[in-house]
């Protein structure tokens, strides 16, 4: 499952959760205001158009359930306890305290036993009260209904752009997958056809005098170029498999770096740039796979190399404003090269990107920066690039243009 599969997939479970408790909240709001109206007029109308306004007084819905309830058992004691050779005057005579305790002996007792009388004798009779009764309860429940209705509809909408975005990132995948295979042709092909051209100038015996060595280190340097292009694709590949696992272990995250930084000093060198390291001499200790952080620094410092021109100032630094954790921590591998252009600055770390004077020179890949990214996304670290003016907030000093921060 994919990072922004999931994104979304909490995104819609946490837009399903404040929904529901909104819409809970509303109809609670609503339903507080139906019940006050439903008590204070719509019940006492019922009662008085039914012209039981002087034998019954209901306190609000549940007493009209609690009466209607105990005058159909009355209803079924009168029918029911003659059969069974029981006289219903005790069940009669407990009902009707209920019935008092609950407003129906309003101010006539008389008048309200002739009542029951009736209703026993004419059942039919119950109906109209009965018929109020399940008018109040859907009353009451329309905001529950509306409510879960207006909820179902919400939630169907967002589910319907969510699958839409879904299948936009989808079809945007497939994209990135076709210009990722359309690049790796590019960068095989071109090497291919110079290889094929001087191996076959060398068989054919047209190369000069004195050439064929000249020729020979280009065909070396080519296949170079197509193993280092199939070495990167492979390990990125090799990264985004189900399989594959980053081994995190205590490292001091200062002597890492400045291992890297070792390793690269000759390279600098021989390119005419040069570096500064500021790293603390304290150690600072961070859980991660040693090899692949190491893999990302050392993509950073050689990424400053290729891509700036001679003389190109390199900085790497480590900082942590915590002495007693490493929660802090932050990387900047920092240049003094050119900026990158804005239009590239969103897709630094996408396969296969690079400048078009990159890609023409052979400089890179484009895929270093894309292995950096994964490699800190599976540490749960990120890493982005920063350049002019926002670089100063970092203060590493004069002259850099640019900086990658990686943030633990």
């Amino acid at each position: 499952m994919g990072k922004s599969q999931k994104s979304n997939e909490k995104q819609l479970k946490g837009l399903i959760l404040s929904r529901f408790f909104f819409v809970l909240v509303i109809v609670s709001m609503v339903e507080l205001i139906v019940v006050a109206l439903t008590n204070t007029y719509l019940i006492p109308n019922l009662v008085k158009i039914m012209k039981y306004d002087s034998v019954i007084q209901v306190n609000g819905a549940e007493g009209l359930f609690i009466i209607v309830f105990v005058l159909l058992m009355t209803l079924v004691a009168n029918k029911i306890f003659p059969t069974l050779k029981i006289s219903p005057v005790d069940v009669n005579n407990f009902l009707e305290g209920i019935l008092v305790r609950h407003g129906f002996y309003g101010t006539d007792a008389a008048e309200a036993t002739e009542t029951i009388r009736i209703i026993t004798e004419h059942p039919t009779v119950l109906l109209s009260l009965i018929g109020s009764f399940l008018l109040v309860v859907l009353i009451l429940i329309t905001p529950y209904v509306i409510g879960g209705i207006a909820y179902a509809i919400s939630i169907a909408k967002s589910i319907r752009r969510f699958e839409r975005e879904k299948e936009i990132e989808r079809r945007k995948e497939e994209e990135r997958r076709y210009l990722m295979i359309s690049n790796i042709v590019h960068d095989l092909k071109t090497p291919m056809t110079t290889v094929y051209g001087y191996a076959k100038a060398l068989n054919d015996g047209v190369v000069p005098k004195g050439k064929e060595a000249e020729y020979h280190e280009a065909i070396m340097n080519k296949t170079n170029r197509m193993n280092e292009v199939i070495a990167l694709l492979l390990d990125y590949v090799k990264l985004d498999s189900e399989g594959f696992t980053i081994k995190k272990a205590r490292i001091d995250i200062c002597e890492l770096v400045r291992s890297c930084c070792a390793l690269s000093f000759t390279d600098i060198e021989d390119a005419g740039d040069e570096i500064d390291v500021d790293i603390p001499e304290r150690p600072i200790f961070i859980n991660a796979d040693k090899i692949q952080l190491s893999r990302v620094i050392t993509n950073l410092i050689t990424n400053a190399m290729r891509h700036n021109p001679e003389g190109t100032k390199i900085k790497v630094s480590v900082t942590s404003d915590s002495v007693s954790t490493a929660d802090d921590v932050r990387i900047f591998v920092a240049d003094s090269g050119d900026e990158i252009p804005s239009h590239l600055c969103d897709q630094i770390f996408d396969p296969f990107v690079t400048g078009d004077e990159s890609r023409a020179s052979g400089a890179g890949t484009g895929l270093g920066l894309a292995l950096s990214n994964k490699i800190c996304d599976m540490h749960g670290f990120t890493i982005k690039l920063v350049q002019k003016p926002e670089i100063l907030r970092y203060r590493l000093g004069d002259g850099y243009q640019k900086v990658f921060v990686i943030a633990t």
